[in-house]
């Protein structure tokens, strides 16, 4: 079982503003659920000039109380891992993140591109894809 959700978005910024946002928008003070962002992993690739880099996040377990009364969501935090290659000669950046807290029970994974607009150099353009799938008829205990 599995739902899958399509987002197109355009901002009115450049895509070198645009990426540099994305990129350091976590931790903030007006957001207070994400704890913690770590870079993990960073190279680039020296004949291609693609920035890779693997970040985790972590982020406060948001979960209602009523429902951490199920043993495997009283947890404390949540971890979710990103991977992004960043193309500044194509002007892209391709995201992929994924959560890496109850993975034997579901996943959620997310897809996004960001891109300059063909239309307009001062806009930028992001598509994002978000699935959301059971992985497991596993037994949950209370």
């Amino acid at each position: 079982m599995g739902v899958t959700v399509d987002v197109h978005q355009v901002y009115k910024y450049p895509f070198e503003q645009v990426v540099a946002s994305f990129l350091r928008k976590y931790p903030n003070p007006m957001d207070k659920n994400v704890i913690l962002v770590k870079t993990v992993e960073e190279k680039r690739d020296v004949s291609t000039g693609i920035i890779y880099r693997k970040r985790i996040a972590v982020c406060q377990n948001v979960v209602p109380e009523i429902l951490r009364k199920v043993s495997i969501l009283k947890v404390p935090n949540i971890q979710l891992e990103e991977e992004s290659w960043l193309n500044p000669r194509e002007r892209s950046m391709a995201i992929q993140s994924h959560c890496l807290t109850w993975t034997q029970y579901a996943s959620m994974k997310e897809e996004s591109v960001f891109r300059e607009s063909m239309e307009n150099p001062n806009c930028s353009m992001r598509f994002d894809k978000h699935i959301y799938r059971c992985v497991t008829t596993a037994t949950v205990k209370l």
